[in-house]
């Protein structure tokens, strides 16, 4: 049996060692690039998969961190010069509606390959449907030859050239493995390169292999998340592998496709008449005897045409978004309101905003002109019967007539404390609702005091409707009244379960706010935490405040601009 062959400039004894002798890999080592024999490529360079050299002579490189598991099947993989093949498995029968509900998203996407017809096609429908199925943030489908290790974008080589090839990043690994690779953190995977992955280092990345019918790698899926947002679960793993497995026979297809139109393409080159007159044999002949329109009508004919085929292609292949979108506000997490347990007249304010204060702290004064006649009244009485009960201890109508004093006395000493507006907490005064001589009733907000955090949330009425299509961990945009086009991206926290009516949403918010927000219907309660305290506009960085208004909008789904038109075309 001929064994494969791998050349290694670096850690040589550990690849020999997880590779094994009995694998039929033999591993030759190499102490530079310069001291390799003409001709010969070192396949596997230990070395910072982030900058890999630029010698096209370098086969894959490997970070020294990388695990002894992977580092045995890359190994092996590059000495085979490609992944092992195996056998296709049957299509998994769906055991659970969990599975089943996967199965049929993977099989929905997977059907949007069915119509296109070249590479570029196909990424772009590819990408589309990986983001939409995996709720990702990017998504990348990158070709494979496993001739020259070229892994590239046809959208990229069309634009700027891509000459990527798979020497490192989990892409890399997962083109030469044949394996999937997962990173919740980009940067923490030994394997990973921004330059070949396209992720940046605090993303959580998947790279998904697409193995044809013989076993053979043609292309990968890339899909990315910002850091941000929930990690990709088991669930999203097992969504991508399924759509792998079922884009696969496109992609066969569409291989052998390519493959027979350059064969078509050889044959003409080296017939008799070169292609480019061929093709000129071909045109129609047109006489130039008269003209009598202008030369440029004919380029724009073509361009009106070109311009018509371009709008009927985006309508049939674009996509738009659905946004749930209603009004929001800016609340403080740590806010407390002190309100008024009494009615009265404020007799004077001992504090103003931004003032330091302690729990317990008086904070308003009502006028208890009231309450403390009646406190001296009770005490005088109060010091008249305890003489009188002193005098005569065994005074059975004194004794009474004397608790009957204290439980009237410690009434109104209670009244009289009631008359003291006092700070529930310790923090800093946010706001002071009152003046002196201002009439107060019950449950009136006097001040508000916040504990110093400054964590802020927002909150959203988005409308009750599309109660089902959210969910926490989805992203929503808020955008500030009085500030267009200022945008601030976060994450939904939570979302109520229950939709509720205008005016049990606005007793949530509170009676201070409410009256500034217009609700014609059942809302869902929408929160996010704001992931800081300011935001910028022109340059200039400005604070959120405590009832600040706004715009959310959140991306519950997004269809094909033709659906949208017609309707109708949802059946085919």
């Amino acid at each position: 049996m001929t064994r494969a062959r791998i050349i290694v400039i670096g850690d040589a004894e550990r690849v020999r060692r997880v590779v094994g002798d009995g694998d039929g890999v033999e591993v030759v080592v190499a102490t530079s690039l310069d001291a390799l024999p003409e001709g010969e490529v070192p396949l596997l360079v230990f070395g910072d998969p982030s900058a890999p050299p630029a010698s096209p002579r370098v086969g894959h490189v490997v970070h020294p961190a990388l695990d002894d598991d992977a580092l045995g099947v890359l190994a092996r993989a590059v000495a085979a010069g490609g992944p092992t093949p195996v056998e296709a498995p049957p299509h998994p029968r769906p055991a659970s509606q969990i599975e089943a509900r996967q199965l049929q998203r993977a099989l929905v996407a997977s059907r949007r390959l069915a119509g296109a017809s070249d590479l570029a096609g196909t990424e772009e429908v590819a990408t589309d449907a990986v983001i939409e199925l995996c709720h990702a943030d990017q998504a990348f489908l990158l070709f494979y030859d496993a001739g020259d290790g070229a892994l590239w974008s046809e959208a990229r080589l069309g634009k700027a050239g891509d000459d990527r090839r798979a020497i490192a990043g989990l892409a890399g690994f997962a083109a030469r493995t044949g394996l999937p690779a997962q990173a919740d953190r980009a940067a923490s995977d030994p394997r990973w390169s921004e330059a070949i992955d396209g992720a940046a280092a605090d993303a959580r990345v998947i790279a998904q292999p697409i193995r044809g019918a013989d076993g053979a790698v043609h292309a990968v899926i890339v899909v990315v998340r910002a850091a941000r947002r929930a990690t990709f679960g088991a669930l999203e793993a097992a969504m991508l592998a399924s759509f792998a497995r079922l884009a696969a026979p496109f992609l066969d297809h569409l291989s052998e496709q390519i493959h027979a139109q350059a064969v078509l393409d050889d044959g003409a080159a080296g017939g008799l008449f070169r292609r480019e007159a061929l093709d000129a044999h071909a045109l129609p002949v047109r006489g130039d005897v008269l003209r009598i329109s202008p030369g440029w009508i004919g380029a724009a004919y073509w361009v009106l045409v070109a311009l018509l085929v371009a709008g009927l292609l985006y309508v049939a292949l674009g996509r738009i978004a659905t946004y749930s979108s209603g009004p929001a506000i800016v609340r403080s997490t740590t806010r407390n309101d002190v309100a008024a347990t009494t009615a009265g007249n404020v007799s004077h304010v001992k504090i103003a905003p931004g003032d330091r204060v302690q729990v317990g702290a008086v904070i308003a004064h009502l006028d208890d002109s009231l309450q403390r006649a009646a406190v001296d009244r009770l005490d005088r009485e109060f010091e008249a019967q305890l003489r009188n009960h002193m005098l005569d201890p065994g005074d059975a109508v004194a004794d009474g007539a004397l608790r009957a004093l204290r439980l009237e006395l410690q009434t109104a000493r209670a009244a009289l404390d009631d008359r003291l507006l006092r700070a529930p907490v310790s923090g800093v005064i946010a706001d002071v609702r009152v003046r002196s001589g201002q009439h107060v009733e019950p449950g009136d907000v006097i001040a508000s005091v916040a504990d110093g955090s400054g964590a802020l949330e927002v909150i959203a009425l988005l409308p009750g409707s599309d109660r089902p299509q959210l969910a926490s961990g989805m992203a929503m945009r808020l955008e500030l009244t009085g500030y267009r086009y200022v945008y601030q991206t976060l994450a939904i926290d939570a979302v109520s379960a229950e939709v509720i009516g205008p005016s049990e949403a606005r007793r949530v918010l509170g009676a201070e706010v409410a009256d500034g927000l217009a609700l014609s219907g059942p809302v869902v309660l929408v929160r996010g935490r704001l992931p800081r305290g300011d935001f910028e506009v022109d340059g200039r960085a400005f604070r959120y405040h405590d009832g600040m208004l706004g715009t959310a909008e959140v991306r519950v789904r997004s269809d094909r601009i033709i659906n949208v038109l017609i309707p109708g075309m949802r059946r085919f």
